[in-house]
């Protein structure tokens, strides 16, 4: 359908894509709709015909931002050593899909693990997946935190391992859809929403609610069919700064950006800074003892920003509201 600064995007069905006027972002805009109920098969591939199928599919890697697949891949040698990470969870941990992987695509699966074996003969595959003990809770899905619990590291030799290219880190959303292109022939056209509630309270009904959609789908459906209380929407976590939206203008499925949505029956209020109580709350709860603390006082070289991974949870248990985010923004 078209192609930007290195992304393929393809056309589900009938599909019309522009740029927008800062010519940094496209959106998609579709007419139709479009399915499949593909079967497993075995298929072999060596490197080329995998790079090739990447290409094919449209494939990103939905761990390291902005980074097609098939670059991410072609970035490591055949007969290089490295290791190669499996994780079983995904950045955004809106759904389990180390379950669904091992429930509905065993098969597929036990064929890659397979494959990246036998297509880099020298690299060591350390697999996550199917070890019972191992829990998600944020920030478990960020590649550079994953490799810093998971194998003992320091987050700043996890962060140069990572861009040095002796891990290929392979998240489970990320894998989900290899798999799904590999052995079942569908590209990267559909993703999966997650839909959560919060009430005037505050408090977030945890029903599951997702939608397995199609690039490029209007998402007008979304409030047509919930009850009209929840009037404002956001595709942001708690984790992030939130920008609100009408829950009416949703616009369009955007297949590289959205995995979940937000629905408040009130606009989240903007929390007011008050001055630091010295509570080192944010200290506590960071999860790399980054030392968020000395931001809020103004001692920017006492912040150690190598094991800062932007995950946010400092400004979200400040109970003075500082958005410490902002200032780690800053100096990152």
């Amino acid at each position: 359908m078209l192609s930007h600064n290195g992304t393929k995007v393809l056309a589900p069905v009938n599909g019309v894509a522009t740029l927008t006027a800062d010519q940094k972002y496209f959106q998609i805009k579709q007419d139709g709709s479009w399915s499949t109920s593909a079967e497993y098969r075995f298929q072999n591939y060596d490197f080329s015909s995998l790079l090739d199928a990447f290409d094919e599919g449209a494939l990103a890697s939905l761990d390291i931002r902005d980074l097609p697949l098939k670059d991410y891949f072609s970035r490591f040698k055949t007969s290089s050593s490295f290791r190669v990470v499996l994780s079983p969870f995904s950045r955004y941990q809106h759904l389990d899909f180390e379950e669904m992987i091992l429930t509905s695509m065993k098969d597929a699966y036990v064929s890659f693990v397979s494959l990246l074996t036998s297509i880099f003969p020298k690299a060591e595959v350390t697999n996550f997946f199917e070890i019972p003990t191992l829990k998600f809770e944020h920030p478990n899905g960020i590649p550079e935190y994953f490799l810093h619990k998971q194998l003992q590291w320091g987050v700043l030799k996890a962060k140069k391992e990572l861009r040095s290219d002796q891990i290929l880190f392979l998240g489970a959303e990320t894998i989900y859809h290899i798999l799904r292109k590999l052995y079942y022939g569908e590209p990267f056209t559909k993703r999966h929403l997650a839909v959560f509630l919060v009430d005037r309270k505050g408090r977030m009904d945890l029903e599951p609610r997702q939608f397995f959609l199609t690039n490029g789908q209007s998402l007008a459906f979304i409030p047509a069919n919930l009850d009209k209380r929840y009037k404002i929407a956001s595709f942001d976590t708690v984790y992030e700064a939130i920008k609100p939206m009408d829950v009416t203008s949703l616009g369009y499925f955007n297949i590289y950006e959205h995995y979940s949505i937000t629905l408040y029956e009130k606009l989240p209020a903007v929390r007011k800074e008050f001055s630091c109580i010295d509570c080192l709350e944010c200290n506590q709860y960071c999860p790399t003892h980054a030392n968020p603390f000395q931001l809020i006082k103004g001692k920017t070289e006492d912040f150690d920003k190598d094991k800062c991974i932007n995950c946010g949870i400092c400004t979200v248990y400040c109970p003075s509201g500082i958005d410490i985010r902002k200032r780690i923004e800053e100096v990152v």
